[in-house]
């Protein structure tokens, strides 16, 4: 509270009044305006100084303002009556009209004589005015200082157990202890950034509170794709055994940012890595007619070219050296968000979030968490196989997700590609004479194997195929990169930049099935099977050598 000296101008109770002497003993003497004889002793700590008519005016609102204005206008009538008749009857039509009593139109007239503006009526507004704190200020000091303490920590505690630390307090100096919604209005009071920071963390408080201005700007397609990984909120059985459930699958998925159209999408067990990202780019570069039709789907989808920029997260399998190699290859930029910055991708996100909402419309859904999972028992209600989840998961990206009204493009991302097509061929598309398994070997990641006489050799087995003749002998390796989607394949670099796919030498033993489960060829069979024999061996004879 300000200092009050003689003649300044406060309220107390509701009244405007004058300071006449100045404060003692915590008593302070008052005069009426309109009646200088009548003299008011107040303690100090009810009365409050007169705010400047600035600060008032804009702490009126709408509501109460219009009240006022009533208030002024049926004083005016009142002040401007020529008789003391006709002031009577215009007290009652008044009074009635705006529904208070003739005695509270008095003290309001009487108010606006000593003070003719409006903003001078709200002084005498009946009730205590919103803000006002009539606590005593050692019970606010206990209240400031626990919630400092108690409240504004890390581990976040509830409000209802600092009130009980805080009514502790005050009955231990005598105090009356204050109810836990004044606890509740103060802490309020607080500022949220502030809160959020130091309960929750800096970066929480930032994304809650700080404006994120601004927007990604792209003209065309392919100017931009955002790449990222999720674990799909569904469980899928085995292809072999639908009574033996697999576990979540991993899906990477492509999105243009100019026209929210799904470019690319690569579903499978194996969780984010190189290889993952690879094929989701190889689905991203080539057409997608031979992958709709592996799924026995129709629908359009035209989305394939060479993006100028590849926007993806700082996840170690976006920072491996065959990415880099092949995106340099086909000159595409690699753009990395900055560190602790998700918004950078929202779209991506947000694309994540709407495929993850259609998961669990299917058996076997886990939710996205525990308390909305309930009792529902995912594993057990699983019916679904990675092949038919992929199936799904396309087709509802082709026949309904490009097909429907984007919030923010207020039409359909197939119709915004094709807009922004308008009919032109692609600027940037795969080299003619391209295949898928030169995009492999451009994108997968490879090792450099001598190629002898026996052939190549890889996962404790040897490959051969004709192309490799003229590279027998030579003293240079050749680049192979594997290809997980066929057991116990890859595809390398063959003399004339040629690609081939060598096949295993039928003289040469394969590894053991548990060997191959287990051991080093496990990378070389596919997840699906691994995983059913794993779980197979290990409910029939509990787990096996390695």
């Amino acid at each position: 509270m300000s200092a009050i000296t003689q003649g300044d101008s406060v309220l107390y109770q509701g009244q405007r009044l004058k300071v006449v002497d100045e404060p003692l003993g915590g008593q302070v003497v008052l005069q009426d305006a309109g009646d200088e004889h009548l003299l008011i002793q107040a303690p100090l700590t009810e009365v409050t100084p007169v705010p400047p008519l600035i600060e008032m005016a804009q702490s009126i609102g709408a509501g109460e303002w219009a009240l006022l204005e009533q208030l002024a206008e049926a004083a005016r009538a009142v002040i401007s009556a020529p008789d003391s008749a006709t002031r009577q009857r215009v007290f009652a039509e008044r009074a009635a009209a705006l529904g208070i009593s003739v005695r509270t139109l008095r003290r309001a007239v009487k108010r606006y004589q000593a003070v003719p503006s409006i903003i001078g009526l709200r002084s005498g507004m009946p009730g205590r005015r919103a803000g006002t704190r009539v606590l005593a200020e050692r019970v606010e000091a206990i209240i400031r200082e626990r919630l400092e303490e108690e409240w504004l920590v890390g581990n976040r505690p509830f409000l209802t157990d600092v009130h009980h630390n805080i009514e502790r307090l005050c009955r231990e100096k005598d105090l009356r202890p204050p109810e836990i919604s004044t606890v509740r209005k103060r802490a309020a009071c607080l500022d949220a950034y502030e809160v959020t920071k130091r309960r929750e963390g800096a970066k929480a408080a930032h994304y809650k509170h700080k404006p994120l201005v601004g927007h990604i700007q792209v003209a065309r397609v392919l100017e931009q794709v955002q790449i990222d990984h999720t674990l799909a909120d569904v469980i899928l059985v085995s292809e072999l055994d639908r009574r033996v459930p697999i576990g979540r699958p991993w899906l990477t998925l492509a999105v243009d940012v100019a026209s929210r159209v799904v470019v690319g999408v690569h579903i499978s067990f194996d969780p984010p890595s190189a290889i993952a990202v690879a094929m989701c780019l190889e689905n991203l570069l080539l057409p997608k007619d031979a992958y709709l039709a592996d799924l026995k789907l129709k629908g359009p989808w035209p989305c394939a070219g060479i993006p100028e920029c590849v926007h993806v997260d700082n996840g170690r399998d976006f920072h491996s050296v065959a990415l880099e190699r092949g995106c340099a290859e086909l000159g595409i930029t690699l753009q990395y968000r900055p560190v602790g910055s998700p918004h950078y991708g929202g779209i991506i996100e947000r694309l994540i979030g709407t495929m993850m909402g259609r998961c669990r419309l299917l058996p076997g859904a886990t939710q996205s968490n525990v308390v909305a999972r309930g009792d529902y028992d995912a594993e057990a209600k699983a019916t679904m196989t990675l092949s038919e989840f992929r199936a799904f998961l396309v087709n509802d990206i082709v026949g309904i997700y490009h097909v429907s009204t984007h919030r923010t493009l207020m039409v359909p991302p197939i119709k915004k590609w094709e807009e922004l097509v308008a009919g032109k061929p692609l600027e940037r598309t795969i080299p003619e004479g391209w295949r898928a398994a030169q995009v492999r070997l451009a994108f997968y990641p490879h090792e450099e194997r001598l190629v002898r006489r026996t052939g190549i050799q890889l996962w404790e087995r040897h490959y051969w195929v004709g192309d490799l003749t003229e590279w027998v002998g030579r003293s240079s390796a050749a680049p192979c990169s594997t290809t997980p989607a066929i057991s116990g394949t890859f595809i390398c670099a063959a003399p004339m930049a040629k690609c081939c796919a060598p096949r295993p030498r039928i003289t040469i033993p394969p590894s053991s099935p548990w060997r191959i489960g287990c051991g080093i060829a496990k990378r070389a069979a596919p997840s699906d099977v691994i995983r059913h024999f794993l779980r197979s061996r290990t409910r029939a004879c509990g787990p096996g050598p390695l």
